[in-house]
């Protein structure tokens, strides 16, 4: 099936350069664009593939819910305040949003300033 995921990222991770690497404490570092990709890649395979059979289960398999995430399903929509029927596709679209939160520092107490002259001063 064709892929149909946008990724999206948080301002932080749209300034990363491809060549950055991410580090998480229970594997080896990875580059930014390898994470991105295995991201964008386990959506691809098994939500849409799940959604799409769920679909196909849940409408007696009268459509072909392959066509959600591909083409789009042939359709029409009566809405009360129109005169008659609007004919399209429906499309299902993924967005998934991957973001970077960092830690923030912590604030400078204003008696770092005199703890510190003190410690200068007893040293």
């Amino acid at each position: 099936m064709k892929s149909n995921c946008n990724l999206e990222t948080n301002q932080y991770l749209n300034n990363c350069d491809s060549r950055d690497v991410v580090s998480f404490e229970s594997q080896d570092p990875i580059y930014i664009r390898k994470l991105f990709s295995l991201v964008k890649s386990a959506f691809d395979s098994s939500i849409i593939n799940m959604m799409s059979n769920s679909i196909t289960r849940k409408l007696n398999n009268k459509c072909n819910a392959k066509l959600w995430f591909e083409d789009g399903e042939n359709c029409e929509i009566l809405k009360a305040s129109s005169p008659g029927w609007q004919t399209g596709k429906m499309k299902l679209k993924i967005n998934v949003t991957l973001e970077f939160i960092p830690d923030e520092p912590e604030e400078k107490s204003p008696l770092d300033d005199v703890r510190q002259e003190l410690n200068k001063d007893n040293s």
